[in-house]
């Protein structure tokens, strides 16, 4: 911490699919800001981005889509086949990503930093760090992760593990070890022992202690529902409510245990609906890489899209359009019913197929979607997103 910034700086790394961005996003929910430096590198990566034309002088113009985006799958396979292509690449990327990482932190007014950088400690973010905490997972762990959230095969999910180098280097410049070999609980517990143990003059007051319990209860009147109806963030302790209203709407169908929502509650943002200290309302906001999509969008009942529903999708739109996302890409599940579809189509949402998605992105983005016998929706925010200068 430095006593210009008063600032305490979390560097958070590991190895891959070791459960970073869990981590990160746990620290985010104890009131840390955070600045997640894969993300930041594939944001400026996008065309019109300080880092696209340098890396298509590299590597080439085969790199690109047919939106002429960088495909990151292709320069994937090049990178990780070859340990020089690979260092060139980080040559290229990491001064610019340094650069921006310092500069986010410096202006963020939050007392705790935290910086996710799987190669952080070989860069000199790791100097200016109070703390480095590595995240740790069993091989088999990671291999598993890569292959069913990341969709690779057995072979590729391998060639990029053995690209890295083994965890006992990361191991070796820890000061706090986050071992998540797949118990979210005991992550969550750890995570929250070792944020405790922050000095207290940087540490913030978590965002937990604040006491409001979601919960299902009698209906309000219309006029009662208007008044009192606000919509807000959801908070550790209103993950019971998450789970009962998904449960409820979904007429028993999905009954999620405590690590199972929150497990949920860690992969997005929910936005809840509450009238009087009663949930009527959820829906889940996820985005990366400019693109926001948006699943679990319940109500109470169907009579409360027009009004709940109206409330929920209004405020998510406004938060995906201060994130700069470029489409929202929303999944109604069949239990929403028609009067979701409706209300969808009157803010500007079309109804379209995977396979009708012009840009390739977009289609990988919903791909973890296919299958569960969601309807897509789809609206544009921004015909192409240009990014200024650094």
């Amino acid at each position: 911490m430095t006593a210009e910034s008063r600032k305490y700086v979390i560097g958070l790394t590991g190895g891959i699919a070791t459960g970073k961005t869990l981590v990160l996003r746990m620290l985010k929910e104890l009131g840390a800001y955070t600045i997640d430096a894969d993300d930041l590198a594939h944001i400026l990566m996008r065309r019109g981005g300080p880092l696209y034309q340098p890396i298509i002088t590299e590597f080439g113009r085969y790199l690109l889509d047919e939106n002429g985006e960088i495909d990151r799958s292709k320069l994937g396979e090049i990178v990780f086949a070859s340990p020089r292509a690979l260092a060139r690449l980080e040559e290229i990327t990491h001064p610019v990503i340094i650069t921006v990482t310092r500069r986010l932190s410096a202006q963020s007014k939050a007392d705790v930093v935290a910086i996710e950088a799987i190669k952080l400690v070989e860069s000199s973010l790791a100097k200016e760090c109070d703390a480095v905490w590595v995240v740790t997972a069993p091989l088999d762990v990671q291999l598993h992760r890569l292959m069913t959230k990341r969709r690779l095969s057995n072979s590729q999910a391998l060639l990029r593990l053995e690209a890295q180098p083994p965890q006992e280097v990361w191991i070796a410049h820890a000061d706090v070890l986050i071992d998540n070999s797949g118990d979210i609980l005991a992550t969550w517990k750890a995570v929250q022992r070792h944020f405790a143990a922050i000095p207290r003059a940087a540490a913030p007051t978590p965002e937990a202690a604040r006491t409001a319990e979601a919960a299902i209860a009698p209906e309000l009147t219309p006029t009662e529902l208007l008044r009192q109806l606000q919509v807000r963030r959801a908070r550790r302790s209103d993950l019971a409510g998450i789970a009962a209203l998904i449960a409820h709407a979904t007429h028993g169908e999905r009954q999620l245990g405590e690590s199972q929502v929150m497990e949920r509650f860690f992969s997005k943002g929910y936005f809840l609906a509450d009238a009087g200290g009663q949930l009527l309302g959820i829906m889940g906001l996820h985005t990366e890489n400019l693109i926001a999509t948006l699943d679990d969008c319940m109500v109470r009942s169907a009579t409360l899209w027009p009004t709940v529903g109206k409330a929920l999708l209004e405020a998510v739109e406004e938060d995906a359009r201060q994130l700069s996302c470029e489409v929202i890409l929303a999944f109604l599940r069949p239990e929403a019913g028609p009067m979701a579809t409706i209300l969808f189509e009157k803010h500007g949402f079309a109804r379209q197929q995977v396979g009708e998605l012009p840009i390739k992105m977009w289609r990988e983005a919903v791909e973890q979607y296919s299958g569960d016998g969601s309807v897509l929706m789809v609206k544009r925010l921004l015909e192409h997103q240009i990014m200024r200068p650094i």
